[in-house]
This record gives C-alpha cells, structure tokens and sequence, in this order.
C-alpha cells in the first residue's frame, strides 16, 4: 500500500498489473529511446573534439542498460506479486 500523503492512492491497496504494465511500457520506451545511441561511436559528430566525441559516449553509454534494466526489475516484482494478486 502506498502511503497516506500521496494523492487518489494513499492508503489504497495498488493492483501489481497495473504496476507491471507501467513499468513494462516504460522499459519499451527506454529502450527504443536509448538503443539508437549505441552506434554512437559510428557516426560523425563534425563538431566535436576527439576527447569530447569519446567523453560523452561514455557518459551517455550507461542509459543505454535503463531500459533492460527497468525491465528485469519489473520481471522480478511480478514474479513476487502475482501469487498474493490484488
């Protein structure tokens, strides 16, 4: 159960298919949003610094693991949830 303070759902119990769809549908999302960025290092980037090109597909190369990460947590919680149903 949420707590009391959040709006419309405090104190309710929450169903775990409506939680598992949201998350579903947001590790879609994640994922073909950032999956693109992994051929980064393929494509020209004219006005970037060598160093710049590199540094930033570093930082940005993480993003990449949220979406399939979101997705094996979201596995997990159903897993633990589907048994106690709503």
């Amino acid at each position: 159960m949420p707590p009391r303070w959040i709006p419309l759902l405090g104190g309710r119990p929450v169903d775990p298919r409506r939680v598992v769809l949201a998350a579903s549908l947001g590790a879609a999302g994640l994922t073909v949003l950032w999956t693109p960025f992994l051929a980064w290092w393929a494509l020209p980037h004219p006005n970037m610094t060598p160093l710049g090109h590199l540094l930033v597909g570093f930082l940005y190369l993480p993003a990449v693991a949220w979406g399939p990460l979101l997705a094996a947590v979201t596995v997990s919680y159903h897993r633990r949830h589907r048994a106690t149903g709503a």
